[in-house]
């Protein structure tokens, strides 16, 4: 059970390595300006390999149990599939349902784990393979392995690394479950428990009177948008520079370096603006008509 791209090299090491019975993903949507209807990474993966899969919307309807029943699978894998699955779920598998979470639980229990890991300034994260229960992301620890989070990491790679890791370690747990018929586990410390909770589009927008060091981190987890006149700038990565003291979220240079708090300020790297597509700063500069000295938003 998944939806996004995360979900894939943990469902690629099962559909290699195991008896595959049954895929489930979120429903497909209609996206994009066209809103034409777009299947999830996972559906995707199950056409391509001719996998059943079906795509309910929750599991409130007394035939999904029934049709999930019937299936007797011994255990379900679960990683980012956005969909709450209530206990009558959890109790069909004779082996429980297991999930691949992107963090070292106990901390950042929830929806954006890679991405409060990043803003709070973590140095490491992981992945644990949990055994699930009804309350959130707080089961059992199956396994975990963590990898180190440099200043240099977007969400996005970190997130790369973590499916792939995901991947590794689920296959090492359901091999173990084939040899030994039992799941080995042991129970997380409830004192340490963070949440990581959905991150909500005002968050997005950078505050130019924070420090470099907390928009870059900001930049980096989730993109951070400004205004300059009526066109919306979104920058997806940056470096920081030291200035002199000067008014936060000014244009200091013909760079495109803007002033912040904590006489730092923000050397984009990559940005794009409203409609148009990403794009390296040399590039973004072509053409792009901006004064030194002018203010942002």
């Amino acid at each position: 059970m998944g939806t996004p791209e995360f979900a894939l090299p943990g469902l690629e090491s099962i559909y290699k390595n195991f008896d595959l019975v049954h895929c489930y993903t979120q429903p497909s949507r209609p996206s994009g300006r066209g809103q034409k209807i777009s299947h999830t990474p996972v559906k995707n993966f199950c056409i391509k390999k001719n996998i059943n899969v079906s795509t309910p919307v929750n599991f409130k309807k007394n035939e999904e149990l029934q049709k999930l029943n019937k299936m007797n699978c011994d255990v379900i894998v679960v990683a980012a599939y956005g969909i709450i699955l209530p206990k009558e779920v959890l109790n069909i598998p004779k082996y429980g349902a297991i999930n691949i979470h992107a963090s070292l639980l106990p901390f950042w229990r929830g929806a954006a784990p890679i991405q409060r890991a990043l803003l709070a300034g973590d140095k490491k994260t992981g992945i644990t393979i949990m055994q699930m229960e009804e309350k959130l992301d707080s089961g059992n620890i199956i396994l975990q392995k963590e990898i180190e989070i440099s200043e240099e990491n977007t969400a996005q790679e970190i997130h790369d690394k973590l499916a792939l890791l995901g991947g590794d370690l689920i296959n090492n747990a359901l091999k173990e479950l084939e040899r030994n018929k039992k799941i080995k586990s042991v129970s997380q410390n409830e004192e340490k428990a963070t949440y990581a909770k959905k991150i909500r589009p005002e968050e997005t927008k950078i505050d130019w009177n924070k420090s470099g060091i907390e928009i870059l981190r900001q930049i980096k987890a989730i993109g951070g948008w400004f205004k300059l006149g009526n066109e919306r700038i979104k920058i997806f990565d940056a470096k920081i520079s030291n200035i002199e003291n000067k008014s936060s979220g000014i244009i200091i240079d013909k760079n495109f370096s803007i002033s912040c708090g904590n006489n730092d300020a923000i050397n984009p790297k990559i940005l794009q603006k409203s409609g148009g597509t990403k794009m390296d700063i040399h590039e973004f500069l072509r053409g792009f008509e901006f004064k030194i000295n002018q203010k942002v938003n």
